[in-house]
């Protein structure tokens, strides 16, 4: 039989799977032949074996588009702040109520107004809890009107002339309907 160098882990390999007996398996450990160095050393469980690195991506260039040319102005923008606010400040709700309506349906709203809560914002009525100028129940209605209808007399009056118009068709339906009812 001719000998030829193994590597450890051949002779290992060798020596597990041939049987020995009791005693020679000592002789056998022993006498195992040393590895001879090979080309490229097998990688050991102390040192990871080396990756080999992917390949980078490589991005298509993106089409180019034409460049957008925006719109220039003829005017210089303006901040907000300086130009005149959307809802003009009214001194009070009846003169807001006389700047949108005509002066019959104005007269036909005061009357109304003056008759359920003479104009005052924190009107409250002590049987039905109705509140404020246009005597909502419940008074969170005015909230579709805005959210400051707690304390606004012109937020009450706004969603009070909405109500007059989706309901009698206008302030002085309201009216004529107050004068038989005592109550819209």
């Amino acid at each position: 039989m001719i000998r030829r160098p193994l590597s450890c882990l051949s002779a290992l390999l060798v020596l597990t799977l041939t049987p020995l007996a009791p005693g020679a398996r000592r002789e056998a450990t022993e006498a195992a032949p040393a590895p001879t160095p090979t080309a490229s050393p097998t990688p050991s469980r102390s040192q990871p074996a080396k990756k080999t690195p992917k390949p980078k991506k490589v991005r298509k260039p993106k089409a180019s588009k034409t460049p957008r040319t925006k719109p220039t102005r003829s005017t210089p923008r303006v901040s907000r702040s300086t130009t005149a606010t959307a809802r003009p400040a009214y001194v009070s709700p009846r003169s807001y109520a006389k700047s949108v309506l005509s002066a019959a349906q104005f007269s036909c709203a005061d009357a109304v107004f003056t008759r359920e809560s003479g104009w005052s914002p924190y009107a409250t009525n002590p049987i039905s809890g109705a509140y404020g100028i246009a005597q909502a129940l419940p008074a969170g209605k005015y909230a579709s009107a805005g959210s400051d209808w707690r304390t606004n007399g012109v937020t009450q009056v706004r969603w009070g002339l909405s109500y007059m118009n989706a309901r009698y068709g206008s302030p002085c339906g309201a009216w004529a309907f107050w004068q038989s009812h005592h109550w819209y």
